[in-house]
């Protein structure tokens, strides 16, 4: 219940963090990736374990009755515009609760006060002093700090947690088939894919079918068979484009304008007849469409970049406006075919090699003996390393951290800005998520900032 633990009965027992040694990391970073130095590169496992360990060494502190944080929590009745009519001093421990137990917690607390039943009163929400409704299902001490205020909003319930955060999705995103839970494949958004209505449709050249009325929608499907061939390697290519210039984690996964034409300055794509100012204004266009703007407003996310879908748009703009500027003449071709020599002759073999170049200087530092045999005593600890960084816990078989937030974790540690930077740690995820490091054989992921695996997280 979030009690003062003075308050309550030791029943025996002590808790005690288990001091490892661990070899220090001496190699530089080149050095691991190239593989010279096995003997570091597993000793980067336990500089990131040792990390862990000290971290929470930190949080548990040296007894096991020490408080080391506790909330200031206001409970307001639903739709009392979070007007307070008690506060409850709650003492989390370490804070490895998420935010459903603060809600349950204060609401029995605040039954007990009252000479109410337990179940009296049912949580509708945990809300931020600033009036924002927060995922339940976030780490408390993750986002929150021994002292800070929050809201309880409760009623009488039956149902708890009625009230909607951002990000809450509004239906359940499965159906219920013989074997379970029945969900949706992860790039139904690309199967789904409509070009027309993202207006492609005015790409297309109408003179180049005259004689075949179905002939615009065929040249959106073969545009849309093209874009699905390449969806793989171009979705690992972003990822590392949302890198360039970051500072955060939170910039991964949505590229700006100098991050856009950065890439079409390697694919080769700017040259005399088609400028940078031309890229310019194609990313313009694109960010501020009318399609792009809908989806934007579902995301409530900004418009001054682009997500994975908008940068598959923009290359098809790209195709149609390099081909008009190199073959003027030339116009009466169909739409897949400009897109097709954009791929093959400019990012097929100046953007994909380079990609693949990167990759494979990982090689050495992960497939060789004493760098496996690490991994596999060290697994348990990178397992625990792994469940530490969650934002959110929830039900699940799998195991997963989100990327950006790890990179939190990562700077608390003392590893991301002294050992690699962003850039190198985006290139790892991507070595990681693929079991190749041949593009053009790649995999299509789920958000590759959002799902790191255990395996993947090892590697």
């Amino acid at each position: 219940l979030g009690l003062h633990p003075d308050s309550i009965r030791k029943v025996g027992g002590t808790h005690c963090i288990p001091q490892v040694s661990h070899s220090p990391h001496t190699g530089s970073f080149d050095e691991l990736r190239a593989g010279s130095q096995p003997a570091q590169t597993a000793s980067c496992v336990y500089a990131c374990g040792a990390a862990f360990e000290q971290e929470a060494c930190a949080r548990l502190g040296a007894r096991h009755d020490v408080v080391k944080m506790h909330l200031k929590v206001h409970m307001s009745p639903v739709a009392s515009g979070l007007s307070i009519d008690d506060t409850l001093e709650l003492y989390c421990g370490n804070g490895e609760q998420i935010l459903q137990w603060v809600g349950y917690a204060t609401c029995s607390r605040l039954a007990y006060s009252r000479g109410e039943v337990y179940g009296r009163f049912v949580p509708q929400s945990v809300t931020s002093k600033d009036g924002q409704a927060l995922d339940v299902d976030i780490v408390v001490n993750e986002i929150l700090n021994d002292g800070d205020e929050l809201y309880v909003e409760y009623s009488n319930g039956p149902q708890a947690y009625k009230i909607r955060w951002e990000g809450r999705p509004r239906t359940p995103p499965f159906k219920w088939g013989e074997e379970g839970a029945v969900v949706p494949a992860h790039d139904v958004w690309l199967m789904e894919l409509n070009l027309e209505r993202e207006g492609l449709l005015s790409l297309v050249d109408m003179e180049a079918h005259t004689e075949n009325s179905s002939g615009p929608q065929e040249d959106l499907q073969e545009v849309k068979k093209l874009l699905v061939e390449f969806a793989a390697p171009l979705q690992m290519v972003f990822y590392l484009l949302s890198s360039e210039g970051a500072t955060s984690g939170q910039q991964l996964g949505q590229i700006t304008l100098p991050q856009f034409r950065s890439f079409m300055q390697q694919a080769k794509v700017i040259s005399s007849s088609f400028p940078s100012e031309k890229v310019d204004e194609i990313f313009s266009s694109v960010v501020t469409s009318l399609h792009t703007l809908a989806r934007r407003s579902e995301s409530k996310s900004g418009v001054s970049s682009l997500d994975l879908l908008d940068f598959l748009i923009a290359i098809v703009h790209v195709a149609y406006s390099r081909f008009a500027a190199d073959t003027p003449q030339s116009m009466l071709q169909p739409l897949w075919a400009k897109l097709n020599v954009l791929f093959r002759n400019c990012i097929q073999p100046y953007v994909f090699p380079e990609l693949q170049k990167k990759l494979n200087k990982f090689g050495d530092a992960v497939n060789n003996a004493p760098a496996q045999l690490l991994l596999r005593r060290a697994n348990k600890l990178i397992e625990q390393t792994l469940d530490s960084c969650q934002l959110k816990r929830m039900r699940s078989a799998t195991v997963k951290v989100d990327l950006r937030w790890l990179c939190n974790h990562l700077t608390r540690w003392q590893l991301l800005g002294r050992d690699f930077n962003l850039q190198e740690l985006a290139l790892i995820a991507v070595f990681a998520k693929q079991t190749t490091t041949d593009p053009e054989a790649f995999v299509l992921h789920p958000q590759v900032s959002r799902s790191l695996l255990h395996t993947e997280f090892n590697l």
